[in-house]
């Protein structure tokens, strides 16, 4: 008798008759698999009743163990887990998996984590990559590899997330930021830290404009406020989102108004016609304009008039 019959038996969770039934249908599906003759619907169905039969295990291991008892053998939840995965593996390369079913199975990781090895959801991230740009899906994904314990596997998920996301991809930065900052507080705990990894996560492609503005935030915030490095992120951003993007231009007219020399705005804006594509220099012009406009009118009422 295997570990698993053992333990369906002594705990009575499956009835003999029960168990044969189970393990009828497993061979079937198997050979309807092999064949290619399997049906979504059916395979489907196997694999609501693994994931009912480990919810079962599960839920009597907890009992026993909340009296007191010992349980004979916890293995049968890293084999149920295991058939579980592998019946979505098939669903994702026989049929379409669909955002639904996707969350139920990352759901189904994430309150089983502690059965999974990493090595066997390397599917999941090709299922996911095969759906439309979910950004749920993508921070639940992220979220769950944060708990299996893979630096590697997490940022090769990090980095799949930003280039299907692309601007909308600013989730997963502040995850991974905050995973950084808990894991290594000694390495990421001040300024000089977040520059660190600033400087790490700006090498993933594609580049994301909003981790530059997260960063240009912290550093104006900081208490040790450096002009030199937010004109220099600022300068970055420029090259390599100025070329279809009037906000970084136009945000670097406003800090160098506010924060820095008015004097360099001109040339910034000379620098923003220079680089952005033509259909979009009238609409940058007319902004600049306003941004003047408004700034002169500030400068209008800070004059102060002395009466002879």
């Amino acid at each position: 008798m295997d570990f698993e019959s053992e333990f369906l038996k002594t705990y009575r969770i499956l009835k003999w008759d029960e168990f044969t039934v189970l393990n009828n249908d497993r061979i079937s599906i198997n050979e309807k698999i092999t064949n290619k003759v399997i049906t979504k619907h059916e395979l489907l169905l196997q694999f609501k009743a693994e994931l009912s039969l480990l919810n079962a295990c599960k839920h009597k291991i907890k009992d026993e163990l909340e009296q007191g008892l010992d349980v004979i053998d916890t293995q049968v939840l890293v084999l149920l887990s295991k058939r579980v995965i592998e019946l979505f593996d098939h669903m994702h390369v026989l049929f379409s998996i669909d955002e639904k079913l996707l969350f139920y199975f990352i759901n189904f990781c994430q309150d089983n984590v502690s059965y999974i090895h990493v090595d066997q959801l390397d599917i999941l991230l090709d299922a996911v990559l095969c759906t439309e740009n979910n950004q749920k899906i993508w921070i639940r994904l992220l979220k769950l590899y944060l708990e299996l314990n893979s630096f590697d596997k997490l940022m090769t998920v990090f980095q799949e997330g930003v280039r299907s996301l692309k601007k909308n991809s600013l989730p997963l930065w502040k995850i991974i930021i905050r995973f950084m900052q808990i894991r290594r507080p000694d390495m990421y705990k001040d300024i000089d830290a977040t520059r660190n990894l600033f400087n790490e996560l700006k090498k993933l492609k594609p580049p994301c404009y909003k981790l530059y503005l997260i960063m240009m935030a912290i550093e104006s915030e900081t208490s040790d406020f450096e002009l030199l490095t937010v004109r220099k992120l600022y300068d970055e951003a420029c090259i390599l989102f100025g070329t279809d993007n009037i906000e970084v231009w136009l945000d670097y007219i406003r800090f160098e108004q506010t924060d820095g020399s008015p004097k360099l705005m001109e040339s910034i804006y000379t620098r923003g016609l220079w680089k952005l594509e033509p259909n979009l220099k009238n609409t940058f012009i007319e902004e600049y304009n306003n941004i003047k406009r408004e700034f002169m009118n500030s400068l209008g009422k800070e004059v102060i008039v002395i009466d002879d």
